[in-house]
């Protein structure tokens, strides 16, 4: 029996596109000039504000689709005063039940759930919040 191959888009590429979008066009002073990457910076140009993404994986659910976990982490504010990282985990797990659509070029189509934010320990001079999200993606004949 053929089966066709299938594809999945890079949903890190896809999250960090959606979200720097997304937190754009939020009217809190907290969501401007977010960093949203898939990778920490370092150094001295640390960024006041980012938000990280990484794609966990996940099992593929069927011919076309998969369940995949990703991880999101907000730094900002510092560990003295994590408001900002507070205020903008909040919008940004908030946010979550947006990313689902029905546009071709959006590979969600669920959020299956979702855990956190939980403040996380850090070592650098920001703030650290954590969350994680389980998707349903779609992928693509290719």
């Amino acid at each position: 029996m053929f089966e066709p191959a299938v594809i999945h888009t890079d949903l890190e590429l896809f999250l960090t596109g959606w979200y720097r979008n997304a937190l754009a066009a939020r009217p809190e002073d907290v969501c401007r000039g977010v960093v949203v990457d898939n990778r920490e910076q370092d150094g001295p140009d640390f960024p006041e504000r980012s938000l990280i993404i990484r794609d966990d994986g996940g099992p593929d659910t069927s011919l076309l689709t998969g369940r995949r976990t990703v991880g999101l982490s907000v730094l900002a504010g510092s560990p003295e005063n994590p408001q900002d990282a507070a205020d903008l985990a909040l919008i940004v797990h908030a946010l979550r039940t947006q990313i689902p659509s029905i546009d071709p070029d959006n590979p969600v189509s669920r959020v299956r759930g979702s855990l956190g934010p939980y403040r996380v320990p850090e070592s650098q001079p920001r703030a650290r919040r954590y969350m994680a999200f389980t998707l349903d993606v779609v992928g693509k004949a290719l």
